[in-house]
């Protein structure tokens, strides 16, 4: 009986278990060295400014008195404009004065921001601020919970990444003698491909949901409440254009500040739009400027319970779906976290293989493996994940060509994944015509057929099988492994058995008939193990001229012997 298909994995002279040559470690010795590197470095400088960060909570507390509170400009065009808080303090009984809001006050992009932070500190108010106990004329009003150290988390996985290259790069190797020549199934371990899968779905899932939030999920639903706001007029005090340097060159911003009574006072705002951070382009930028130059009157909408909150431009526009580019990256992640949770868990010796599917006795109408539906949807996520990822490279590329300082390195290194790319779209072209091909549907006279059975199989057509020229119905075996070789996980597969039941191309032969296979008794029948398994298929082909061809696979369950005298 063929129980397993033993296949060559290693030699002696090319020992498993990844690079071992001297110049294969020091390549990725160098490649993960990188990786570990700048990860503790990042790490570092993280963890340092959380701990600057906590410093005021340990420093002495005295009360003061908010003496001035506005927004001032800080001259910088990425952040320029800054809570401006003043206040006085006692201290061995002199009488010093205070500016500093935080440890880390900075700059701010929003008019709003800045004037929502300092109006919490109005003039004349009581307050309680914190001293540096190695200078007391320096103080803080605020204290704040350092939330840049939930960022660490970013840099560990370089970390983790780094380390774990460089630990399994440099592990000893197993014994050649034991890897030369075995069974798939005999090298199948517990690979850590299903928690890695897991890792990168998290990862894939958190990026995507936040930036899909930020950048699509909150604005379109301002947007939606700015429905119900209120029409009001508005002046234009002030309209420039910022610009500052980033790694991809020069991105710039429309600053338009505009003032409007509301609530018996006059309120002051920069927010054009709610989708401002989907643009950076220059023409883009002064086309804003243009359309509301200072000293034009303008109309804006209000929130009626929150007179500073408001809107210059409540348009939805085209341009703002970008914003849903992130689903793209968020579908991945799900998709890697099902599949990771269905994956199968580690073996161990006192685990049981998968149970054998319950036989199902009678005539049983078989089910495709994917349906054509199913293969254009397969098609078209693999095609938006690749290209979504591949896009923003390429415009960070077409970018530099614009500016006149095309980056080549990167422009020639992105070609074959250009290319990948589009031919993943000629793919789901090719799944979406293959709709239209007739379909097969397979019914078998058993539906719990075993080793050493004969296996009738009826089969007929839907839609114009005269299209047709040739088909062909066959029966396969194959054992899939999955094991682990270095530090990835791989699955082999081998076809141990293949047996014919159609072959023609005869016109009367196609649309319908009935087939019948001899399943050898030597054979193995199907198999689901914790890392190995065997499976049987039913595969139809048919070949359309000029036309993709028909290409169905039938998944059938094989009982063992045991199952005749049930």
């Amino acid at each position: 009986m063929v129980l397993l298909m033993r296949i060559s994995i290693g030699s002696q002279d090319s020992p498993a278990g990844g690079c071992r040559t001297f110049g294969g470690k020091a390549v990725g010795t160098l490649f993960f060295g990188v990786f570990f590197l700048m990860g503790a470095i990042f790490v570092v400088l993280v963890l340092g400014e959380a701990i600057k960060q906590t410093a005021p909570w340990f420093w002495a507390a005295v009360p003061c008195t908010i003496i001035t509170s506005g927004v001032e400009e800080t001259g910088d065009d990425e952040s320029p404009y800054r809570p401006a808080v003043g206040y006085t303090f006692e201290v061995g009984g002199r009488t010093l004065r205070g500016d500093r809001l935080s440890i880390t006050t900075s700059g701010t992009a929003s008019f709003d921001r800045a004037r929502d932070r300092a109006a919490r500190y109005p003039p004349g108010a009581e307050a309680t601020c914190r001293l540096d106990p190695d200078h007391p004329s320096l103080s803080v009003l605020e204290w704040r919970i350092p939330w840049i150290a939930f960022m660490v988390f970013l840099p560990l996985i370089f970390v983790a990444i780094g380390g774990g290259g460089l630990f399994f790069m440099w592990r000893r190797a197993r014994n050649d003698r034991d890897a030369a020549v075995a069974s798939i199934s005999q090298n199948a371990r517990p690979g850590r491909g299903r928690v890695v899968m897991i890792a990168m779905g998290v990862i894939f899932s958190i990026v995507g949901g936040l930036l899909f939030l930020f950048l699509f999920g909150l604005p379109a639903l301002r947007f939606v409440q700015s429905t119900t706001w209120d029409q009001t007029p508005c002046t234009v005090v002030g309209s420039t254009i910022r610009s500052w340097s980033t790694d991809d060159g020069t991105s710039y911003r429309a600053d338009v500040l505009y003032e409007y009574e509301a609530d018996g006072r006059i309120w002051r705002s920069n927010r054009v739009d709610f989708f401002s951070a989907l643009s950076s382009s220059r023409d883009g930028a002064w086309a804003v400027r243009d359309r509301f130059p200072v000293g034009v009157s303008e109309t804006c909408w209000i929130d009626p319970g929150a007179p500073g909150k408001s809107v210059l431009d409540r348009e939805f526009r085209p341009k703002n779906l970008l914003g849903l580019i992130p689903l793209v990256f968020l579908v991945a992640g799900l998709g890697l976290l099902h599949h990771g949770r269905r994956m199968r868990r580690p073996v161990t010796d006192d685990v049981a293989p998968t149970p054998i599917p319950e036989a199902a006795h009678g005539p049983l109408l078989l089910e495709p493996q994917w349906s054509p539906i199913g293969k254009v949807f397969g098609a078209l996520l693999f095609a938006l994940f690749w290209n979504g990822i591949v896009s923003l490279f390429v415009y960070q590329a077409w970018k530099s060509w614009e500016r006149g300082h095309p980056d080549w390195f990167l422009s020639v290194f992105l070609i074959p994944f250009v290319l990948i790319g589009l031919t993943s779209f000629v793919f789901v072209g090719h799944f979406i015509l293959a709709l239209a091909n007739p379909r097969p549907r397979l019914k078998v006279a058993d539906g719990s057929p075993c080793i050493g059975d004969t296996l009738s199989i009826d089969w007929h057509f839907t839609g114009r099988s005269s299209r047709i020229d040739h088909l062909k119905i066959v029966i396969e075996g194959r054992e899939e492994a999955t094991y682990q070789r270095g530090t990835d996980t791989h699955t082999d597969t081998e076809v141990f058995a293949t047996f014919t039941g159609v072959d023609t191309s005869n016109d009367w032969e196609i649309p319908r008939g009935t087939a019948t296979i001899q399943v050898p008794a030597d054979t193995m029948h199907t198999f689901a193990g914790n890392s190995n398994k065997v499976v049987w298929e039913i595969k139809v082909t048919g070949e359309i001229s000029r036309w993709p061809d028909i290409s169905q696979n039938f998944p059938i369950t094989i009982q063992p012997l045991r199952f005749k005298d049930l």
